[in-house]
């Protein structure tokens, strides 16, 4: 009996060392379809949807709307400047409208911005940069408003062009951490402050501050730009151990900088300096969606930065591909909004010469390797977790 034990003990050992490859194989294949499908299926999905292309759309050139003194020099100040129903009704309507048929009908160019932005956007759903390309109602709104010409003002009346545009959608019952930042990364000229903006305006419900709603610091970025004067920004910028000193800092001005908590209803809009310090509140005690739409302007002309295009893609379009012979930021991927468009910019965007094919898409992520890495793994993570309640 003995003999006969040890006999099948060793082939048992025998058949569980065959099944080690197969095992092995399994667990791949699942950590794969975990942590790599939903990029993967990504690739599924139509590059937009045609009944919203920009085909038949019109040559649109922004309205005027004139500021105070008053309301120039506070925005200098402060760093930020609130404007009331500065979007007509009809066109909220146009942008709750477009922001329902994203959400609604999924596409290849708004699920590859959870791949293309940086990792704070990632607790964000509904995600989608850069809409006006591939929605007309986005297209529309953001020409017909005057927020190119206000912004101008901000910008001591210069030429505006845009960097990026950007929807971003909360389940109803989801809190967005709180993480205190500003958005000066990201934009071109990185030697100063001034010559960059974001407007943030909610869609569809009313932004609050204990549901989600943006806040920002006041004055903030004033000591910003004293970073930059000093060298500080230059020294902690390249390394992840130094942005993470820059996330601690920002971090700190809670101490010392009062906080801008505003109440903003659709067609309200704030719009601050690209170095104000700012966040979502990380309080969702209303338990409402937040859902929003952000547009970034710069000053023109601004020079590309080789530096800024290292850290995650979608800085790569203000790269070198996109700018003149002398060196200036230019072209459809960062079209010129005000005093007037550009024709043959405005050409390209109606045509869809800028949306990527999905082999396009495949290969330029493919450049950032570490970025698609944690991203994925980020991704992978957060449903491993769902997966297991955890």
């Amino acid at each position: 009996m003995l003999r006969n034990d040890t006999v099948n003990f060793e082939l048992s050992s025998m058949m569980d060392m065959r099944n080690v490859p197969l095992i092995l194989t399994s667990t791949v294949t699942v950590l794969i379809a975990i942590f790599f499908g939903p990029f993967l299926w990504c690739f599924t999905l139509p590059t937009m949807v045609e009944r919203f292309s920009l085909q038949d759309t019109e040559d649109l050139s922004p309205p005027q709307f004139f500021l105070s003194e008053d309301q120039i020099s506070s925005y200098k100040e402060e760093g930020f400047l609130i404007l009331r129903n500065i979007l007509s009704p009809h066109l909220m309507s146009r942008l709750s409208s477009g922001s329902s048929d994203l959400s609604a009908t999924p596409c290849l160019h708004c699920a590859m911005t959870y791949y293309d932005t940086a990792p704070l956007l990632h607790s964000y759903d509904n995600v989608c940069q850069r809409p006006e390309l591939i929605h007309h109602n986005f297209h529309e709104v953001l020409y017909r408003s005057p927020l190119a010409h206000i912004s101008s003002q901000l910008m001591d009346n210069r030429p505006i062009r845009i960097l990026r545009t950007l929807t971003l959608g909360s389940r109803a019952g989801q809190t967005i951490p709180l993480r205190w930042h500003a958005d000066h990364a990201i934009f071109p000229g990185q030697r100063k402050c001034g010559d960059g903006l974001v407007v943030w305006m909610p869609i569809g419900n009313t932004s609050y501050a204990d549901a989600n709603g943006l806040v920002v610091l006041k004055k903030s970025h004033k000591i910003h730009e004293e970073m930059i004067d000093n060298g500080t920004w230059f020294e902690n910028q390249g390394s992840v151990h130094g942005q993470r000193l820059h996330l601690d800092f920002y971090k700190s001005l809670v101490k010392t900088h009062e906080k801008e908590e505003p109440t903003l209803n659709p067609g309200d809009a704030i719009i601050f300096d690209r170095c104000t310090v700012h966040s979502a509140s990380g309080v969702n005690s209303r338990n409402i969606r937040r859902n929003s739409w952000q547009i970034r302007f710069f000053a023109d002309p601004q020079q590309f930065d080789r530096d800024l295009y290292k850290y995650y893609p979608s800085s790569a379009i203000a790269d070198e591909k996109n700018a003149n012979k002398e060196g200036f930021l230019s072209g459809p991927h960062l079209p010129q909004i005000w005093p007037k468009t550009i024709p043959g910019e405005q050409h390209a965007i109606r045509q869809g010469h800028l949306l990527r094919t999905r082999q396009e898409w495949f290969l330029f992520m493919l450049g950032y390797p570490r970025h698609l890495f944690i991203s994925n793994f980020w991704s992978g993570w957060e449903r491993f977790c769902k997966l297991y309640d955890w």
